[in-house]
């Protein structure tokens, strides 16, 4: 069986878009913008802001899943980070880039 994952693209699929496409149907699987990691434990109000979804169970309101993705050189801070959007609700493990 093939599913269909819905790729980001930033600046333009957002969780507006993703709830438009999601509610059409044929979508089993979103994965969200970047949130960029540094060298600092981000704040909650950064990944609700990028993944609202995190407050519904990481769910668009047409129940698809979204899972978070990260972009970060720092390993333990991408690890705090994950841990972060863990405890927010995240669905399956998040998503890392890690650029040396």
């Amino acid at each position: 069986m093939k599913h269909l994952l819905l790729a980001p693209m930033e600046g333009l699929l957002d969780h507006v878009l993703r709830d438009i496409l999601t509610r059409a149907g044929g979508i089993d699987r979103c994965v969200s913008e970047f949130i960029r990691v540094t060298d600092t434990l981000l704040p909650e109000r950064v990944f609700l802001r990028v993944v609202p979804e995190l407050a519904a169970g990481s769910r668009t309101p047409a129940g698809v899943p979204v899972r978070v993705q990260l972009l970060g050189s720092d390993p333990p801070c991408l690890a705090d980070n994950a841990a972060r959007a863990a405890a927010l609700g995240a669905e399956g493990s998040p998503r890392f880039q890690c650029n040396k």
